[in-house]
């Protein structure tokens, strides 16, 4: 956290209280508990925390202060700052979500919690950004398979991709899941994938994926080609594709759908989240029941695969039923 947020006196305007108290707070959070959040999360409080503390400093705002009605002033001034740009609705809130984050963390007092007019004003204003967020493109089952055919996996790139592909879309996994596995989190027989954590899953019980006949023989084929026995599954390939002992990046994992892309001469680009989309689409176009759909990508309710599958929804329910 010390590489990324670079944190000074002018930054805050703290009582002699709250001095003592933040910096001990900020420090237990970059020794102890930071490393516990998931990586993406660490990411994008960063980003959006620099993103604050850079707009403060050019308009010489303090960023964190000990009275709520000063953080008030330079949370608005960032939010109405926000508002005039393309930004839409939910990515607005995240960054709002990553100062109040460190505003808890240091204890000090919430604008939001202490001024009922300045959240109305916040929520209220957020109304006017659309709120529907864009999904990524579908990478559906048959662009897997054509994919699948498409790359070298006689090569060890080609057939990380393969695996990669095939894998994502039976497990629904996100890519910090598909990233985080390891040989012993394999059930050959039962032919499941254990992830020990996810994004939701607050408790850390984790959850089983299930991979298919196709993508176990395509699994096996690349542990035995990259000699890997024990330890992470996707790892580093070296620009003369050497298999490294560091486990594949998520902007290296990015990198890789987006090949899948040109490779299937795809009208956009496909991202990390692709299959997990595309794999409900491709559940739905064959009928499995929503309550398999859900537990399939573990969700605690209906909500995301419906948002995942509204175009799809649109052309078999209600008129299209009927002309």
């Amino acid at each position: 956290m010390t590489k990324t947020l670079s944190l000074s006196q002018n930054d805050f305007a703290l009582n002699n209280e709250h001095k003592i108290s933040v910096v001990e707070n900020l420090t237990e959070l970059r020794d102890s508990v930071w490393e516990t959040m998931s990586f993406n999360t660490r990411k994008a409080y960063q980003s959006d925390f620099n993103q604050y503390l850079q707009f403060c400093r050019k308009n010489e705002l303090p960023a964190l202060a000990s009275d709520w009605k000063i953080t008030k002033r330079s949370c608005q001034a960032f939010f109405d700052g926000l508002m005039i740009t393309e930004l839409k609705h939910h990515t607005i809130k995240r960054k709002l979500a990553a100062i109040r984050f460190f505003i808890g963390v240091s204890e000090l007092p919430d604008p939001w919690k202490h001024s009922k007019l300045f959240n109305r004003y916040v929520n209220g204003k957020l109304k006017e950004k659309p709120s529907v967020q864009k999904q990524a493109k579908p990478l559906k089952l048959h662009h897997v398979r054509e994919a699948s055919c498409a790359v070298d996996t006689d090569s060890l790139l080609g057939l990380r991709d393969a695996v990669l592909i095939n894998l994502a879309i039976d497990t629904l996994f996100r890519a910090s899941n598909i990233l985080a596995i390891e040989v012993k989190h394999i059930d050959w027989q039962a032919r499941t994938v254990f992830a020990p954590r996810s994004k939701t899953d607050q408790l850390g019980d984790g959850h089983f994926g299930f991979f298919s006949n196709e993508t176990s023989s395509l699994l096996k084929k690349w542990l035995e080609k990259a000699q890997i026995s024990e330890g992470f599954i996707f790892r580093k390939l070296s620009p003369k594709q050497t298999i490294q002992e560091a486990p594949m990046q998520y902007q290296a994992l990015l990198k890789r759908y987006e090949a899948i892309g040109v490779t299937l001469n795809a009208d956009g680009k496909f991202t990390c989240h692709s299959t997990r989309t595309g794999g409900v689409l491709t559940m739905m176009e064959a009928n499995v029941p929503m309550a398999e759909i859900v537990l399939s990508g573990n969700w605690k309710n209906e909500t995301m695969a419906i948002r995942y599958a509204k175009q799809y929804q649109a052309g078999k329910t209600g008129m299209a039923k009927v002309r």
